[in-house]
């Protein structure tokens, strides 16, 4: 025998909680050092930064250095559209046969996100390199 049972009531929802403080977005361009260059980004990478941070890789790619080096060990934030910004970066680097390495650090965020998507396996993810420690901001 078939028993349907009426729908269950409307159960209110309490509102969503506040949006994580996130910290201002910045990209730090440091000196080309031993023929690479690192890209410093900090803060959320999402879809309202990731234009800019596009921009600034295309700037620095036509440059022509033989590593680039993306250094997300301080992003507190990274959603598809800086997922794909990742991607696109990648595509050309190995187009133009530069080397891209990404600096994650212990940054679980970053982490978790590149391996949710895949990109872990495609993208060069390394430690700093030895010496970049020491290197500083181009001046604007």
């Amino acid at each position: 025998m078939l028993v349907v049972q009426p729908p269950a009531t409307a159960i209110p929802m309490a509102p969503p909680p506040p949006r994580a403080e996130r910290s201002p977005f910045d990209i730090k361009v440091i000196r080309p050092y031993f023929g690479a260059v690192m890209v410093r980004i900090r803060g959320a990478l999402d879809e309202d930064s990731a234009a800019e941070l596009g921009s600034v890789l295309s700037t620095w790619a036509h440059r022509r250095f033989p590593v680039l080096v993306l250094d997300l060990s301080e992003v507190d934030f990274l959603d598809s559209a800086g997922l794909s910004v990742l991607a696109g970066i990648h595509a050309r680097t190995v187009r133009e046969s530069t080397t891209l390495r990404i600096v994650t650090g212990n940054n679980r965020v970053v982490r978790r996100a590149l391996a949710g998507s895949g990109l872990d396996h495609a993208l060069n993810v390394c430690q700093l390199p030895s010496g970049w420690e020491r290197a500083t901001e181009i001046p604007n």
